[in-house]
């Protein structure tokens, strides 16, 4: 299992974990807030009465221990040290004055016991005696091993010496990091070096050992600063309370932290830990079954984090608008009871995650009903059944109107299960009152999931069919612009989202968003259009003047560019993707051929890596079936251009030939398409291109001369037919220019 899967495992086990624990903690502590409190005086330093719950969520910061954090971050923070320039430059330089030194003892000298003239050579010992005097913090053996080298040795020595002083000298050394400079590294870079015999051992390892110093200083500045930053990264000290903790337990000692939160709350009384113990255990056995449920009855579900985390925060949210109800039935009657809103927990499943997950809401929404309010069966059968007519509603959706119309039937029927339960199971007397609530419900239910269903999809970037029909509309604004700059590009992508959704319903894949991928998959091109050949029309071909490197580069850019214009519009993930996978790897072949042309023909001179697009190789059905209908269409598009209507055989061995350049390239080996769904694919994309490019009867030639007579002349630069277009448009997979 590689790295890259391992940390998606963890991640997703995390967010598991993570979805668990908000419905497990988080829903008993919303049932908890129901009980009612006693209220006694607490004191600081006293036993506390009773145990203290808090109703919302508080926080105290604790100034003292705050201060002593803060103080024992400070100390923790090491010296920061600063190169030291001129320690390099007197390192180097004084092993230059140590050789400047040897080269000077053995320079000729006047004998001053002769009143002859001529020069002599000083003799051995008075050389090492002189050099000695010069350099006395060398040893006997360094100096003498020194004197004994010839000339040449000696410049040589010189040489290599001050080059290992220098290396040494660059490195940031502090002053316990020198001893294992000279112990380890030393010997090796004098090892490295060509010294004559062992005069690295005897002259140059003596010499820089002996001028060696630190090269770092301790910066008082940066160390006082970095000090205070990390004084001040450190979060205050204080004690949060979310609701339904215990801010004190009965008979501890309250603290004056404990005591400011109680103040500020004003709350004390004891927690109903028999109604918290029910309702935790109540949510863990619905986490546990939920789990299973969608492990194997969802496992895309199952293996998708931000879907659990949203499912549970539903959850959750439903158990708060649950605990609101109670207000209101405190405060009337219990017919009122009936406002509990499980259709909008559901139909904002179904809608968001998948209709099955939505119909298993029932499950929660009936538990948490009947925590929330012991009593009332009844009202918990009415919420399992509101969602078994609500959820069949969302499976229909095509548009916003659709979803009005499913939100306004389901609230017709909540007064007619509510009135049919009440009238079964009684206390009839609350019958009015109980559709009364039905129709509040209905409303409710309506304004819940219309007006948070754009929230969450934005939120979680969840492709609902919804947010995937509001982008598949030519007038977004997206779209609109990718025609205004780019109009080939604009009805390649047309055309490309017709195959690829036709090609995704026949092998079970989402249709819907395999054709917005389409839609927007080349909406990378609106950066450089003019880059495109379905663009060029009535212009010169740029590439003619560019490198192939460069052309090439500008043609994977636009994948690139694509992926960033498309999370700067936060288009949904699952399109994100599709736009960075739709050439996955693959080679721009047409410029590297041209490369290998300019090159003599020599594949090994050009780098094939240069060549191939930078995104990633599919990872869903669509993604792959967008992959190979976008190369299917780009090519025999070009092929039609230059050569008019193409007949199906030829149109079959184009779309066989581009299926298996891909297969061999290992393209679809990171989606999960069998070799059945790309038949099935392939047989779908060669139906639809026959359908475009079939061949037709030709005119007469006295309509066809009148059909001359009467169309518009060619525009100025465009090609005349039959004859080949500069350059294909999608490289990847068009023939070579002739």
């Amino acid at each position: 299992m590689s790295a890259q899967q391992q940390g998606s495992d963890r991640r997703i086990i995390a967010q598991r974990l993570l979805a668990a624990a908000l419905v497990v903690f988080l829903v008993p502590l919303i049932v908890l807030t129901t009980t009612a409190r006693d209220h006694q005086i607490v004191r600081a330093g006293e036993p506390a009465p009773t145990t203290i719950l808090a109703d919302r969520e508080v926080r105290e910061v604790d100034v003292e221990a705050t201060e002593n954090a803060r103080s024992v971050a400070r100390e923790s923070v090491e010296p920061v040290l600063a190169f030291d320039r001129a320690a390099q430059t007197e390192i180097v330089g004084a092993v230059r004055r140590v050789f400047e030194s040897a080269r000077a003892v053995r320079q000729p000298t006047a004998d001053p016991d002769s009143d002859d003239p001529a020069l002599r050579v000083p003799p051995r010992a008075e050389q090492e005696e002189r050099l000695s005097a010069a350099q006395d913090a060398l040893a006997t053996e360094t100096i003498q091993a020194l004197v004994g080298l010839s000339d040449a040795d000696l410049e040589t020595v010189e040489r290599e010496t001050i080059a290992v002083a220098q290396d040494l000298a660059r490195q940031e050394v502090a002053e316990e990091q020198l001893d294992d400079l000279l112990n380890d590294t030393l010997p090796v870079e004098i090892s490295l070096r060509s010294f004559p015999r062992d005069t690295g051992e005897l002259i140059a390892a003596p010499i820089i050992r002996e001028k060696m110093r630190p090269t770092v200083v301790v910066d008082p500045e940066l160390t006082q600063l970095e000090r205070e930053r990390a004084a001040e990264a450190v979060p205050e000290v204080a004690e949060t309370w979310r609701p339904g903790e215990a801010i004190v337990r009965e008979g501890d000692i309250v603290g004056p932290l404990e005591l400011r939160a109680i103040d500020r709350l004003g709350l004390s009384g004891t927690s109903p830990w028999r109604l918290l113990l029910r309702a935790a255990s109540a949510m863990l056995l619905v986490t546990a079954v939920g789990g299973v449920y969608l492990g194997r009855m969802q496992p895309r579900v199952w293996v998708t984090g931000k879907k659990l985390i949203l499912l549970s925060l539903l959850v959750v949210g439903y158990a708060g608008l649950v605990v609101a109800s109670t207000i209101l039935t405190n405060a009337t009657s219990s017919g009122w009871a009936y406002v509990v809103p499980s259709a909008a927990l559901a139909m904002l499943t179904a809608l968001l995650i998948h209709p099955v997950v939505g119909i298993a809401t029932m499950l929660p929404a009936s538990i948490i009903v009947l925590l929330v309010l012991p009593g009332s069966a009844p009202v918990a059968l009415f919420a399992a059944a509101a969602v078994l007519v609500a959820v069949p509603l969302t499976t229909r959706i095509a548009s916003r109107s659709d979803l009005r119309s499913a939100t306004l039937r389901a609230g017709l029927t909540f007064p007619v299960i509510a009135g049919v339960v009440v009238a079964v199971f009684g206390p009839r007397e609350e019958l009015l009152v109980a559709v009364a609530a039905g129709a509040v419900n209905g409303a409710i239910t309506a304004v819940a999931v219309q007006g948070s269903l754009p929230f969450l999809e934005n939120l979680f970037r969840i492709p609902t069919v919804t947010a995937l029909l509001d982008l598949a509309d030519r007038n977004h604004p997206l779209l609109r612009e990718l025609e205004e700059k780019a109009l080939g590009t604009y009805n390649h992508s047309v055309m490309v989202a017709s195959l690829t959704e036709r090609a995704c319903r026949a092998i079970g894949a989402d249709p819907l968003i395999g054709s917005v991928a389409a839609l927007y998959h080349d909406i990378g091109k609106v950066r450089q259009p003019h880059f495109f050949i379905e663009n060029q029309q009535g212009i010169a071909n740029p590439h003619d003047e560019l490198e192939p490197e460069i052309s090439a580069i500008i043609i994977q850019n636009h994948v690139t560019d694509g992926v960033e214009i498309a999370r700067e519009y936060k288009l949904p993930p699952e399109v994100v993707a599709c736009i960075g996978s739709h050439h996955g790897t693959m080679v721009v072949s047409y410029f590297y051929e041209r490369a290998i042309a300019q090159s003599g023909g020599d594949p090994d001179a050009v780098d094939e890596e240069v060549y191939r697009y930078k995104g990633h190789k599919p990872r869903s059905k669509e993604a792959a079936v967008l992959m190979f209908a976008d190369c299917c269409e780009a090519t025999t598009r070009s092929m039609a251009l230059s050569r008019g209507n193409l007949p199906r055989e030829e149109i079959e061995e184009t779309v066989d030939r581009l299926l298996d350049e891909r297969i061999e390239d290992g393209q679809f080996r990171e989606s999960d398409l069998t070799f059945h769904d790309l038949k099935v694919a392939r047989d779908q994309i060669v139906e639809s291109l026959v359908g475009v490019y079939h061949p037709r009867i030709p005119y007469p030639k006295r309509a066809a001369a009148a059909a001359e007579e009467t169309a518009d002349p060619p525009e100025p630069g465009t090609a005349p037919a039959g004859e080949p277009l500069a350059l294909p448009q999608d490289a990847t997979s068009a023939p070579p220019r002739p």
